[in-house]
Order: structure tokens, then C-alpha cells, then sequence
């Protein structure tokens, strides 16, 4: 019930070859080995130094990130000191590198060398110029900061430039060598550690947002309902080439948040939490306090503050439902087999399977009520909650029995604008690429996309 990350991230990762064993390299590993999750899987200086893996296996030592507080402002430069120390070590390196938190591939800001420490860039560890965000940057001892004979521990110092714009929480990354000073990768001690900054401060977008068009998140129709997910279209909502997805870390007493990135939805009066914003599209949850009609809605920027900026007002109409299923490209109903594989023609969707007579499929879509219990938009329901209004589901133009709607109701696990179905596809089912309609309140489901194939 939970899976519904296969339905909209689908990731095409090939393999990645294990990088060659490095030799005391007095200047700073040349891969990643800071031990980012996403970096060769974790990859940490244990890869060569190995006579005491697992990395932080002896108590004794450790690698600390030392700075004044847990947040960053948005382009305020900021000092970070490494610290690593071990009673028998002799002589010491480290890589640290900064992260969106929301997704680790993606480098937040930018690192300053000195006398001690030097800047690689990207996954190749290149020497800089670097190519600047999203390429992560990498910084590490040079060879003289090994501080060959120094006992007990070290530290280095160096600024780091944060993002110009707020990108939602950032994790820096550091892996230390607490090394026996032999000239070899035998005897050293490997320590990894993360932390996680939030954004205060600034928020410095500059441009006036201009709406152009209000729509169902689903079908992109223009009418929307109570609850329902949505999304606004226009310019100038974000930077230019950035974007940003609300993870758990944006989350607000344990909901999606009113403000991200700097950007604020305003309907009907009321602020709207949002899950997804980029230069031209805000996606959002219509709060449930909604009235229904013409409906006023305002896009604003640096929410609060003094440089606050608001769009001029739009007009979006809310009815009391507007059901609509999620799909494949307009091409095919987002669903899930009972064992979670995607429901699709391979065409559409690589790997897709069909369904079968027989079978339980998982259908989901949004705008179609609430559930019971009522949960407000932005709210994640833990378990089960039940569509308040019944439904009447068709496949291939044939009402299913009551007994083939087997759930019907909010998505467990996920936001409360999404909602789930999950139905079985009737032995008398023709095959081929079926037509399904839900009809709550008298309002129906769209036809376009809105099929399963089926064999």
C-alpha cells in the first residue's frame, strides 16, 4: 500500500564498476570516499584502508564536522573546522563533502581552499575549475596537513559557500584517517560522520510571479475540489533551473509544508501545503477548509519578509469532487499489481506487465472527497481511511460487484490528496486494453489515459 514511489520515480541505474585500490595518497583520495549514500554506495576511505574495517570500528577515535550552529543562510559564507583524533595515530587526512539533503547526488554550494586543504570537483575528483551546483565539490588535506609525527589529533579549517537560494536541508559528509604515518594503507583507523543543516534567513527571490493556468495535478482540468492534489503553471515561481521537492525534513508537526523553497500557495484566504516547486509549476494540496465556486489563488514569494512578492490574483473553480486518476503519460492509469509491479503497456512504461483476470490491481488518483476519519490536506494518514461518499467503479464498461472493490479511501502512508483503489479485475473481463471509471457524487473520472491493459 505504500509503494507508490514506483509509480512516479522510476530510476535507471546501470552498474558501477568498483574503483581501483588507491596507495597512500598524501594529497586526498581520488574518488568519492566520504561516505555519501549515493557515492558508489557509501563508499568510504575504507576502500584501501582496510586493516581495521569497518569504518568507526574503534571506539578510541573519531572524525567530528565542528561549526557554530546547525543552519545555514542562503549565500552567507560559512566556516567549517574538521576534527579527528585516535591516542595512536601519527599522521591524518580527510574528505568532506556538502549534499542536498533531499537528494544526494546534487552538490550544495561551494568549498574554499587554503594552505591546508584543496578543492576537488565531481564524482572524478577532478582538479577546479569546478563546474559549479549541481557537480559536488569535494575538499581534502593537502600533504603537508598530513602533519606527518603529530600524535593525539587535528583539525582544518575552511569556508564553505552555501547555495544563493534556499534547497531545503543540506548534510555535509566526512570520512578521516587516523593514519599509523607507515607510508602504507595498512594500520589506519577509518572514521565517517554526517550532519544536517536547515535553512534560516534569507529568502532573496527577486522576480514578481506571473499565473497562467490552475489544474487538477491528474487530469489538468481546470476545476479542482477540496483536498484535492493541484498544480499552478506560470514564470518566475523559482530560479531558473532549480527545483524543489518536499522531503520528511520540510515536514511541519508531521506535514507536508505551507512554504517551500521560499514559495507560498494562498486559495481561498488559505495557505496550501505544497510538495513540489520549480521555475514554471507549484504543485499543491487544496486545503480542505475550501469553499466551493470562483475561487481566488495568489503565488507568493519570500512569504512574511519584507521583499515579500505576490502574483497577481487568479481565479480557479472548486467543486465539491473532481476525480481524476494519476497515469502513465496520459497514456495509461497509474496502477499497481498486488505484488507492486506496474500495471502498463511495456511501450508506455519499460517493464510494465498486464494484468489478469482474476487479479487485484491498485489504482490511484485524487479529488475524489474525503476519508473517514477526515484528514487535512498535507496530513500523512498512517493507515487506512475509507472514502466518506461511495463509489461506483466500471472496467470495461461493466460495474464491478461490491465485493470487487476491495479498498477505497486515502493512500496509507502518503499525502491525503492521494487516494487509493483496489479492485479485481472480473473473471468475465474482456482483454485488451480496458477502460475504468470511478463516479463519485454523481462526477466521473476523465476517460482520457484512464486504461489498464489486461490479458
Amino acid at each position: 500500500m505504500n509503494r507508490l514511489n514506483k509509480l512516479f520515480q522510476i530510476f535507471f541505474t546501470g552498474a558501477i564498476l568498483a574503483s581501483p585500490a588507491l596507495f597512500a595518497f598524501s594529497t586526498g583520495p581520488r574518488v568519492p570516499a566520504a561516505g555519501v549514500p549515493t557515492d558508489f554506495n557509501g563508499q568510504t576511505c575504507t576502500i584501501c584502508h582496510q586493516t581495521f574495517a569497518p569504518v568507526n570500528s574503534d571506539p578510541r577515535g573519531k572524525v567530528e564536522i565542528l561549526l557554530d550552529k546547525l543552519t545555514y543562510t542562503p549565500g552567507v559564507t560559512k566556516k567549517i573546522r574538521i576534527h579527528i583524533e585516535h591516542p595512536e595515530a601519527s599522521r591524518w587526512g580527510f574528505q568532506f563533502t556538502s549534499r542536498v539533503s533531499s537528494d544526494t547526488r546534487i552538490g550544495a554550494g561551494t568549498m574554499v581552499g587554503n594552505e591546508t586543504v584543496l578543492v576537488r570537483c565531481g564524482l572524478g575528483i577532478a582538479v577546479p575549475p569546478c563546474a559549479g551546483e549541481p557537480e559536488p565539490q569535494f575538499v581534502e588535506h593537502n600533504q603537508p596537513s598530513t602533519r606527518a609525527g603529530t600524535t593525539g589529533g587535528v583539525d582544518w579549517e575552511f569556508e564553505w559557500n552555501p547555495p544563493a537560494n534556499e534547497v531545503g536541508d543540506i548534510t555535509f559528509y566526512v570520512s578521516g584517517n587516523a593514519a599509523n604515518n607507515s607510508g602504507t594503507n595498512a594500520g589506519d583507523r577509518i572514521y565517517n560522520t554526517s550532519i544536517t543543516l536547515k535553512a534560516e534567513g534569507a529568502c532573496n527571490l527577486t522576480k514578481k510571479p506571473t499565473v497562467r493556468t490552475i489544474g487538477n495535478a491528474a487530469s489538468f482540468s481546470r476545476e479542482v475540489s477540496p483536498n484535492v492534489m493541484a498544480s499552478v503553471f506560470g514564470l518566475d515561481f523559482e530560479v531558473a533551473g532549480r527545483s524543489r521537492a518536499a522531503t520528511s525534513g520540510d515536514f511541519v508537526n508531521g506535514a507536508f509544508p505551507q512554504q517551500l523553497a521560499c514559495v507560498a500557495v494562498e486559495i481561498g484566504g488559505l495557505r496550501a501545503p505544497i510538495t513540489y516547486v520549480q521555475t514554471d509549476q507549484v504543485n499543491f494540496q487544496v486545503p480542505a477548509g475550501t469553499g466551493t465556486g470562483a475561487i481566488p489563488l495568489t503565488v507568493i514569494l519570500n512569504p512574511g519578509r519584507p521583499n515579500e512578492l505576490r502574483s497577481d490574483q487568479a481565479t480557479v473553480t472548486v467543486n465539491s469532487y473532481a476525480p481524476a486518476f494519476f497515469t502513465f503519460n496520459g497514456k495509461s492509469i497509474a496502477a499497481l499489481s498486488s505484488d507492486f509491479k506496474i500495471i502498463a503497456d511495456p511501450t508506455v512504461v519499460p517493464n510494465g506487465v498486464s494484468a489478469r483476470r482474476g487479479d487485484v490491481v491498485l489504482l490511484y488518483g485524487t479529488g475524489f472527497g474525503f476519508g473517514d476519519p477526515v484528514y487535512q490536506a498535507g496530513e500523512i494518514p498512517s493507515g487506512q481511511a475509507r472514502l466518506r461518499d461511495s463509489v461506483t467503479i466500471t472496467v470495461g464498461g461493466t460495474a464491478l460487484a461490491a465485493s470487487d472493490i476491495l479498498y477505497a479511501g486515502l493512500a496509507p502512508g502518503n499525502i491525503s490528496g492521494l487516494q487509493q483503489f483496489n479492485i479485481r479485475i472480473p473473471q468475465s473481463a474482456a482483454t485488451g486494453n480496458l477502460a475504468i471509471s470511478i463516479t463519485i457524487g454523481g462526477v466521473s473520472t476523465p476517460a482520457t489515459g484512464a486504461v489498464i491493459p489486461v490479458q
